[in-house]
């Protein structure tokens, strides 16, 4: 009898690993948007934004730097940090801001971008 459940017990220990090692590598594409209340122009270059786990990756093929911040559910500012938009990949870790639904903005030369995530 105790032999079935230290079976059961492994085989349950083996199958969460197998879930955290493949959810590890799974990447969020943040869908960002350009934020112009004041035209309905289409702005074709936007930032690109992946969340992985708590890391967060932004590239932006613009010129000039960009204010980065990231608003919580209530909108309160929870994190701030520069982008440098030179085509460049740059990672930020975001481990500090707790869990849940928030909003990325990116403010710049060539106006404001918004997009959303959550963190579980």
């Amino acid at each position: 009898m105790r032999h079935n459940q230290f079976i059961k017990i492994a085989l349950s220990i083996i199958l969460g690993l197998v879930c955290i090692a493949a959810h590890a590598d799974d990447k969020t594409v943040i869908r960002i948007k350009y934020v112009n209340p004041t035209t309905r122009s289409i702005v074709e270059d936007v930032p690109e934004a992946t969340l992985q786990r708590d890391v967060l990756s932004v590239s932006f093929d613009d010129s000039g730097m960009y204010s980065l911040y990231i608003e919580d559910n209530f909108g309160v500012t929870v994190y701030t940090s520069a982008l440098p938009a030179n085509g460049m990949k740059y990672d930020y870790d975001l481990s500090g801001i707790g869990e849940g639904l928030f909003r990325l903005v990116l403010s710049g030369p060539s106006g404001e971008y918004e997009g959303y995530f959550t963190i579980h």
